[in-house]
């Protein structure tokens, strides 16, 4: 997705009306001196008109990036499921363990095992009450070698598997998730490293170039996440000593510092079969059943357009007061599987969906936290009387800036799941949960049996004579 700069061009409109109204009020609490003031025209009360809407018309649209920086995570995403709105999503994580010192086994030391422990990061999405296959691929080419890695990225490797495992995933449990590999590879480690023939990550590259975990080719269950930056995400050559004492058990660790994630989709049969190719064009609501999308992973957005606030323009003497946008989950779509993300955050986009960017070069956002200049969320509010669930997003300033400019307004919100990084060193998706997670939402459009946008406004207007 393309980045553009922006800046807001104020009119001097309604800071004029504003300045007219500041000095009457102040003239009115002034004695005069020098020449006499015969009279001073009061407002009229009767003039300003405080009113409230929550009809204005609310544009969806979904639309999807090009692709999505996926490399660098700390979570590695696997799993296959199939999404009753989204349709197939499958994530296939490739990682490189490394090491940083040589890797040595005692002289008579007996090998016993070689062993991939994955540990769980308390993240899932999909049902985990079903088993899951998860097979384990050897790399054929160094992932070094390439600079960066985005969701349909893929790294060759061997057809035969070095392992695999059928699981009932228990990614709450915060405990790992072992996986036997190939005695053949195991041996062949042990001997090399018995002969010092593994003294640096170089030789061991050469040797293992890398490791895939690849889903089940019909599975429909859950995508699990594991920590990759982690102890317990390791390959572990197991072997023991005999001595006087008895048998002692010890192991060599192999550590993961380096993946990405290929994340690819297939929306044939559903709503979105039809979303483009390009960001640069959305997919109105009125041609998705009535409903917008939002999916991380895959970089699915929904934009939000406000074209009735044009209207108030035509009145120079109306002035916003509060703004709310509400957005409620389409109650259908959510489950205990399939929960509504717990915040939501905006961004600017101009009418090509490309970003607005802030003095900090990123994309900017509906508003800032002046602490640290981060986006700040929209939280889930959850309504248990009323038995509703909603985000509310404050558009007062933003809609003063609309008001404040000339000519049409083409600027729309972007909502997505996750906030942009804002490391300099790094790109904007770099190990965002945007990129790392198959968090999703739909929200249906006005028109939809079960509506889940509302602008609530309430504007000023003054009446001149």
């Amino acid at each position: 997705m393309k980045f553009n700069s922006h800046f807001l061009k104020r009119s001097s409109t309604v800071l004029r009306l504003l300045v007219i109204l500041g000095v009457t009020a102040s003239l009115t609490g002034c004695e005069p001196s020098g020449d006499q003031i015969e009279a001073i025209v009061q407002p009229n009360v009767d003039d300003f008109a405080v009113q409230f809407s929550d009809t204005s018309t609310v544009i969806l649209s979904t639309l999807a990036a090009d692709s999505v920086m996926t490399g660098g995570p700390s979570r590695l995403l696997v799993g296959r499921n199939i999404d009753p709105y989204f349709g197939k999503y499958q994530a296939t994580a490739f990682f490189q363990p490394t090491t940083s010192n040589a890797i040595a086994v005692p002289e008579l030391a007996v090998y016993d095992s070689l062993t991939l422990s994955l540990k769980y990061d308390n993240y899932a999405h999909g049902d985990t009450t079903i088993a899951m296959n998860i097979t384990v691929h050897q790399l054929l080419e160094d992932m070094t070698k390439k600079g960066a890695y985005y969701n349909s990225n893929s790294t060759p490797y061997a057809a035969t598997p070095l392992g695999k495992v059928r699981v009932v995933p228990t990614p709450r449990s915060s405990g790992t998730l072992k996986i036997r590999l190939s005695d053949k590879l195991g041996k062949q480690i042990f001997e090399m490293a018995k002969e010092n023939q593994l003294p640096s990550n170089t030789e061991w590259i050469d040797l293992v170039k890398g490791l895939a975990l690849i889903p089940g080719a019909s599975d429909n269950g859950a995508i699990i996440g594991f920590t990759l930056i982690d102890d317990n995400t390791s390959i572990q050559l197991h072997y023991h000593l005999t001595g006087d004492d008895g048998i002692t058990k010890d192991s060599s660790l192999i550590k993961s510092n380096a993946g990405y994630n290929q994340i690819l989709g297939d929306r044939k049969g559903t709503q979105l079969a039809k979303l483009p190719t390009t960001s640069r064009v959305s997919l109105p609501s009125s041609q998705s059943g009535n409903m917008s999308f939002i999916q991380a992973g895959l970089a699915v957005a929904m934009r939000v357009d406000l074209p009735t606030i044009d209207e108030l323009k035509l009145n120079p003497y109306a002035v916003v007061n509060k703004a709310f946008l509400r957005v409620s989950p389409l109650k259908a779509s959510v489950t205990n599987f399939y929960p509504a993300p717990s915040r939501l955050y905006a961004y600017l986009v101009n009418k090509n969906n490309e970003f607005y960017l802030g003095a900090d070069g990123r994309p900017e956002p509906l508003s800032r936290d002046p602490r640290d200049n981060s986006a700040i969320p929209t939280a889930l509010r959850v309504d248990l009387i009323n038995n509703t669930a909603y985000y509310e997003f404050d558009l007062s300033s933003f809609l003063t800036s609309i008001l404040a400019t000339s000519g049409e307004n083409t600027t729309g919100l972007l909502i997505r799941t996750s906030p942009f990084n804002t490391d300099p060193q790094s790109g904007p998706e770099y190990n965002t949960e945007f990129s790392k997670s198959a968090a999703r939402l739909v929200i249906g459009d006005q028109r939809n049996s079960d509506p889940g946008v509302k602008l609530q406004l309430y504007y000023t207007t003054v009446k001149v004579r």
